[in-house]
Order: structure tokens, then sequence, then C-alpha cells
């Protein structure tokens, strides 16, 4: 235990493996919520379970039908309960495909005995975890510790990978014996036989979990492929571990085939048989012919269900550049050897199967994906193209910080492109991969989001009926156009009938029927309204959505580094319940955007000049006439001016002009909606039902809207991992922090309003309540593990964050005295004492006379230009 433990420890700190364990439960607790824990296949693995408690096989059976025949995993199964299933279940086709899968029923009998059928949740619980944390170590083996939480971190996120481990099948243990056993293969460390022998014993029991593990041998025996060729050596490091573990892997796999119909009796089950008869029934088409046709549909079928997991789709995206970009590695190989086989076994099974046939082998496509991270934003950068993982090497976290400098200095400096010209310079506040990365994302984003939302809702309806009064129309003639345009969109075509449309031509423009203060979106949209039609309501939230982004990059970049702004931008886009709203006819975007050019105006760091001050006022003045949830901004600025009245013990101080600003400015909208229709500002929708109506009184209103809350949004908002975690950390870092930090304040105050102002207006409506102060719950978050990843090794020289021009450089300091107790620094460290093994000097290197501090952490030289720098090194 204590080998262990120190193990664990010198791949993550603890704070670390909290953050991860925390982030587990969460995933865990919303595949819980969001899929069902029994499929099809739960029913066979069920009774096979109580098969070995020592049921007889009929009983087993129809215990296993007692507890699923009505289970919401099963209710669209046609063919799950066969005539005579007590029988089937055990013999022919049935035993062939389950029989050999010994695994996981062994496994669960003891908790099934203890905790009832339930009891088969736990070996699939078990082998995430066990999956995650093997992950984290073999990354932080291969390249430190930050890069270990980023691993574990991409893994727990997808919802399409996390929702297997509560699902009654093999895919739960399926994650362990595959992500484990690459612990032991020779990647950049030198193997024994003891690492093969205990290799070749994983992928046997692999063998007894499900027939897919083959993709692991086959993934090894791929990297062995590769480094024969590009080492021009056919034996090799990886000889031995593909010699074996493809031996073992199909000698296993050929007994299972033959010896499984002997002792279950039944027919053998043939998959080439199988695949031409249902080939030929969908396709008409046999052997050769059906496999372009059956792998068409199964990539299309998949699309379909993978594309409502964003950052599933984005960690699809990097690893096609990744394996591409690192040709010569190892991982790269890997990743393609076992995703072709996983692939080639779905194509003979026939069926799509929602990327659940490849769910197990992600840990491997994650530590793909990550290297080409930690190749171009590691500390120790190296070109993508001739990175490797052959070369036995010091682990990642043990490097010393003068090694790591060493490796900075020498590395090639990123591409960065610093214009000059005024409104383009913040294109150079990242390098070029930084952008891209970016600009990668928002094409994903865009390109999942057209197909599979609705772009329009309801208060679509008032947004263009007011840009067509906007534009000229009478009030009649904008509510027909508008029932014209929209009427037969998906949205309104799928019962939207009398709640979306009224009788009369001036329902949309009453006080009363008005839903937002919307008066800026639909005049930014008039014009492209008169130029596209009702199309162009969708061009102000692609825009925004943009400039959002960038906005909230810059930001983080000026705050955090190059680094956490590309993570933050990231988070930004792969957020599914807030950048849906990019592509949706709401001014939900333009009020997000306008929230994150407030924070470039708000006194975080110090006083601010009249001139933010007054932009300020005018850009939460346009935020509070975009949407009604934007007086969440109000409580995020007065939370600020609390938290600095409490620690100046004066309530005169920096925040309190823009408090009053903000409450001024809300005051103001409220007056105007009393008189103008289009600027309709009665936020509290609901409000006056909390007292009027339930039996309880006012607690019992409030309860019952707090259920209906966590009923529909809680169900529609679990489906987002990122954002969930997210509003996690939020929820227990922002209290905490509020007082010393203004970004954790304005979270706290912006996240009470909105809470509060959902619970007054009693209409679930997702994200979109709270979808304002994202970008501020975001910042918080990225402020928490900013200072958690400074912790980590291998640590880069601390080279803070600079907003404008570096300093000057300081004049060299006089000699030291002999009688000095430490010696002095040389001016040149011998390459000798920058190895990985020495421990860390006293003091790091001094930088050059000409250089200084760079917000990204590399080195400012200055140009001959006076007052301008040019970055030459960076991270």
């Amino acid at each position: 235990m204590r080998t262990i433990h120190r193990r664990l420890v010198a791949a993550l700190p603890v704070r670390a493996w909290i953050l991860l364990a925390l982030l587990y439960v969460l995933a865990v607790a919303l595949a819980l919520i969001t899929n069902p824990q029994f499929g099809p296949d739960s029913r066979i693995y069920l009774a096979w379970t109580y098969w070995y408690l020592g049921h007889p096989q009929p009983e087993a059976a129809q215990l296993s039908y007692n507890y699923l025949w009505d289970n919401g995993g099963l209710k669209d199964c046609w063919s799950c309960w066969p005539d005579d299933y007590q029988h089937k279940f055990f013999t022919g086709q049935y035993a062939a495909v389950v029989g050999p899968r010994v695994l996981l029923p062994f496994l669960s009998a003891p908790f099934v005995a203890l905790i009832g059928p339930m009891g088969m949740l736990v070996v699939p619980m078990v082998g995430y975890a066990i999956a995650v944390v093997a992950t984290v170590m073999l990354a932080s083996r291969l390249w430190g510790q930050r890069w270990a939480l980023l691993s574990g971190v991409v893994l727990l996120l997808p919802v399409y990978v996390s929702r297997w481990s509560v699902v009654a099948h093999t895919e739960g243990p399926a994650f362990a014996l595959l992500a484990a056993p690459l612990l032991l293969l020779p990647l950049a460390k030198r193997t024994t036989r003891k690492h093969l022998v205990w290799y070749v014993v994983l992928v046997a029991v692999g063998m007894l979990n499900r027939q897919f593990a083959i993709a692991l041998p086959a993934a090894v025996g791929s990297a062995w492929l590769l480094v024969a060729i590009r080492d021009r050596a056919f034996r090799n490091v990886w000889l031995p571990f593909a010699f074996w573990g493809n031996l073992v892997g199909f000698g296993i796999l050929i007994a299972q085939m033959v010896v499984t119909p002997i002792i279950f009796g039944g027919e053998e089950l043939s998959l080439t048989a199988q695949f031409n008869a249902l080939s030929q029934q969908y396709f008409q088409a046999q052997g050769l012919a059906a496999i372009a046709p059956v792998t068409w549909n199964i990539i299309t079928s998949d699309l379909l269900r993978v594309r409502y997991d964003l950052g599933l789709m984005a960690l699809l995206v990097m690893l096609t550049v990744a394996v591409i970009w690192r040709f010569r590695s190892e991982l790269s190989a890997m990743a393609v050897g076992a995703f072709l086989t996983v692939s080639a076994i779905n194509v003979i099974e026939f069926w799509p199967a929602s990327f659940r046939y490849h769910a197990p082998i992600v840990p491997l496509l994650v530590l793909a994906t990550v290297a080409l991270l930690a190749d171009l934003w590691g500390p120790v950068r190296q070109r993508p193209s001739r990175s490797t993982e052959a070369v036995p090497r010091t682990p990642a976290n043990r490097l010393s910080e003068n090694a790591v400098r060493k490796a900075i200095e020498a590395a090639r400096p990123p591409r960065i492109w610093a214009p000059t010209r005024t409104g383009l310079r913040w294109i150079g506040s990242l390098p070029g991969h930084a952008w891209l990365t970016i600009g990668v994302l928002v094409v994903v984003t865009f390109a999942e989001l057209q197909d599979r939302t609705w772009h329009y809702g309801p208060t679509s309806i008032y947004s263009l009926a007011w840009a067509y009064r906007i534009l000229g129309y009478s009030p009649a003639d904008a509510s027909m156009k508008t029932y014209d345009d929209l009427h037969m969109l998906p949205f309104f075509d799928s019962g939207c009938g009398g709640p979306c449309w009224e009788y009369g031509n001036t329902w949309i423009y009453q006080h009363a029927t008005s839903a937002d203060p919307n008066i800026v979106y639909p005049v930014l949209s008039a014009p492209f309204v008169a130029l596209f039609g009702y199309s162009g309501l969708l061009v102000v939230p692609v825009v925004a959505l943009l400039v959002a982004t960038v906005l909230i990059t810059v930001f983080a970049r000026r705050r955090w580094g190059a680094a956490a702004a590309t993570l933050t931008a990231v988070m930004f886009l792969l957020t599914d319940r807030i950048a849906v709203a990019g592509l949706a006819g709401t001014a939900d975007m333009l009020a997000i955007a306008l929230a994150i050019g407030c924070l470039f105006t708000l006194p975080l760091d110090g006083p601010r000049s009249r001139r933010a001050l007054a932009v300020f006022g005018v850009l939460i003045t346009l935020a509070l006439l975009s949407r009604s949830t934007s007086i969440a901004l109000v409580g995020a600025v007065g939370m600020a001016w609390l938290a600095a009245s409490w620690n100046a013990r004066n309530p005169l101080n920096r925040w309190l002009p823009y408090a009053a600003t903000a409450v001024g400015s809300l005051v103001g909208v409220v007056a105007l909606g009393q008189v103008l229709p289009i600027a309709d500002a009665r936020y509290l929708g609901r409000a006056r039902e909390v007292i009027s109506e339930g039996t309880g009184g006012v607690v019992g209103s409030i309860a019952d809207r707090i259920h209906e809350a966590t009923q529909v949004d809680g169900t529609y908002i679990a489906a987002d991992a990122l954002l969930c975690a997210v509003l996690l950390i939020t929820v227990f870092a922002a209290p905490l922090r509020a007082v010393r930090d203004p970004l954790a304040a304005l979270a706290f105050g912006g996240g009470l309003v909105s809470a509060l102002l959902g619970l007054l207006v009693g209409v679930p409506s997702g994200a979109r309540q709270f979808s304002v102060v994202y970008p501020l719950f975001l910042l918080a978050t990225v402020s928490v593990l900013v200072p958690l990843a400074g912790r980590f090794r291998p640590r880069a020289p601390d080279l803070p964050p600079v907003s404008g021009d570096p300093p000057a450089p300081a004049e060299p300091g006089p000699p030291p005295s002999p009688a000095t107790v430490d010696p002095p620094v040389p001016d040149a460290v011998p390459a000798a004492l920058l190895s990985a093994d020495d421990v860390d000097l006293t003091a790091p290197t001094p930088a050059p006379a000409d250089a200084g501090p760079n917000a990204d952490g590399g080195l400012w030289r200055r140009s001959r230009r006076p007052g301008r720098a040019v970055a030459v090194r960076g991270t």
C-alpha cells in the first residue's frame, strides 16, 4: 500500500486527485441521471450471475426477467424475451457470445448476492475508476503532472464515454483492462520480463471479459510495426509484447469460438454468416461488396448520436490531427491500430453501436491526443512530427527546473504573428497553434450545432416581428409575415400551436406578451432580416459567439498567460448548453458577449478611469436591453462591491461607482419598460404566483418551483458534463474565495441573482437562466485551476504574465563578496549541470541582459524601435 500511495502522489498532488475524484463522482452521477443502467445485454449477464450464485438456469433466467422486464433500458427491445428464454439464455448463440465473458458475472456475483441486481454496476464503476487512474499515471510519467490532470479530465467529461461506467455491460471492466496494461509497455521506459508476463496475463483476463479486448494486442502490434519501419529494426523492444500478446489474445479468441458451442450446446455462432444474411436483407449485397454500405451506415448512425457530445467530437478531431502530425509516435500507431480493429469488428457485427464498441479504447485515444498538446504547449516542447515515446527518459514529473529552463531556451520559439494595426493587435497575444486550435473548435461547434438544434423558438417570434416593425412594416403585416416565416419550422410545427400563436394583429406587441427587453437584438438584426429574411436572425448570434470567444480568450491571456487563455476558450466553446445559443434566434449570445465586454472595464486589479466607467455603463445598459437575465450582472457587481467593502472596511471603494452605475441602468431600463413595449422590463414574470398559488403558502410554492426546476432543468443540464463541472467548482470555490478574489465575488453574486430570478420567474429554461453570467463561472473556475497547475511538476520558470511592455533590464549588481555564504551563480551553467537527473539549483540561470518576462512564460527581447518589444521565446 505504501508503494501504491507513493506512486499516486508522485503522479499527481493530493489536491489534484481530490479534484479528479470529484469529477469522477460527477460523471457517474450524471450518467445515472441521463442513462438507463441496464441494456439488452444486461438481462443475460444478470441471468448468468444468478447461475454462478447457484441458482438453476431456468430460475436464474426468471429472476433476470422479474427485475428487468419493465426496465426503461429494455422497453423498446422486442426480441429481449424470446419464447423459452429460460433455456435459450444458456445455449446456442446466447451462450456462444456471453459464455466466454465470464469476468463480469463472476466478479459481480458477490455484489448481486449482497445488494441485488444493482450490484451489477459495481464492477463497471470500479473499472472506469481504474482506467482514469492508469491513464493519469501514464500521462504523468510521459509529460508531467499538468498533462496528467488534463488527461484525467478529458477522459471523465465526454458523456458518451462515462455513460458506460454505470451500465451493467462489459464496457466498464474493459476500460481498466485496456488502460492498466499500457503502464507495462515500453512507452519511454525500460521494460523487463516481469512487465511482459503481467502484460500477457492482463491480455488473457481482458479476453475473458469481452472479445473486443483483442484491440489491445492489435494496437501493440501496430506500434511494433511502426518502430520496425521507422528504426529499421525487426527485433525491437515492442516485439515480445506484440508476439506474446497477439499469440495469447488470438489463441483465446479462437478457443472461445470452438470450445463454447461444445460446452453449452446449440449451433455455433458464425459472424460471417450473420453478416451476409443481414447485409443481404438491408443492402442487397454480401461479402466484400457489403462492407462499404455497412461501414457508411455505421459511421452516419454513430455520428448522429455522438454529435450531441461536443467534448467527444473535439477529442476525435484533435486525435485525427495528432495521429497525422505525430506519425512517428508509438502512441499514434497504437491509437490507429486499436481504432481500426474495433471498427472492423463493429462492421462484422453489422449493427451501429453509438460509439459503444469504441468507448473502452478512449483512454488510449486521450493519451494520443494529449501527446500532441504536450508537444505544442509543454515546458519541454518538441516538433510533433519528430516526437516519439521510444527513448527511455527521466519521468517528466521529476525534471528539475534548470532542465526545463534549458529546454525552453533551446526550443524553437512558437510562431506568433503580432500585427501593429490598431484593432488587430490581440492576434499577437497567442501563438499561431493556439488560434488554430480555437478556430478548429469553432468550426466543429458550428458544424455540430447546425443540424441538431432548433434555431428558432418562441422568443424568436417577438424578435422577428419587431425586426419587421423596425423595417417599416405595419403591425398587421409584421405579424402575418412572422407567422408565414416561422410556423412551418421544426419547433413550431411539432405542437407549439396555441401557446406560440394567438389571434389578432397586435398581440405580439402587447405589453404582457413581450418575453424580454429585446430592443437591442431586433435593432441589430433588422438589416440582416431585410437581406436574408428570417435567417437574418442568426447573424447577430453567430457574430456574438465569435466576438465572445475572442474577448474571453484575450481577457484570460492578460491574467494568466497563453496556455490558460487557450484552455478558457476551449472550455467556453465546448460547453454545449451555452454554445448552442450561438446558432439560435435569441439574444442570449449577444448578452453573453456584452457581459464579457464588461469585464474589461471593471476594477479587478485597481482603480480604473472614468472612461472605463462610462464604457461599463453603456455595455451593461445594452445587456439589460438585450435579455432580462442580464440583471444577474447587476448582482455580480454588487457582490464585488460588498466583498471590497468588507476587505477595506469602507463602502467607499473603487467598486462603488460601478455598483451605482449598474443599479441606475437597471432602474432606467425598468422605467423605460413601463412605457415602451419593446423594452418590457417586468423581470419577475410569475413572481406574484409565489404568494397567490400553492397549497403550502409561500414556502410550498417555492418548494414546488425548486422541484420543477430540478426535474426539468436538471435533466437538461446533466447532459453537459463540462457545464456541470464548471458549476460544481463554482458552487464550492466562489463563496470561499469571494472575499479575496474579485472574479469569485462576481461569479458568486451572479449565481445568487440568477437562482433567485429563476425561482421568481418559475419557467424552466435550462441553462438560459444563467447563461449571461456563465463566463464569470468559467473564469472563476480557471482562476482555481491555474494556481493548482502552478504547483505541478515539471515547474516552468517563474515568469509572470504582463499586460504591457516589459520592464527595463536592471543594472548588473556588484560582484559578490568572498565572505558570502552562498557561492555566486556562474554566468553560464555547463550543460552537464542541467541534466534531468540533477537536483534543482539554488538559483535560476540568469536571463540575457536584453531579455525580460513575457506573458506566456517566454522571454521578451527589446527591438530597435523604442517602446516596443518582441517575444522570442514561448511555452
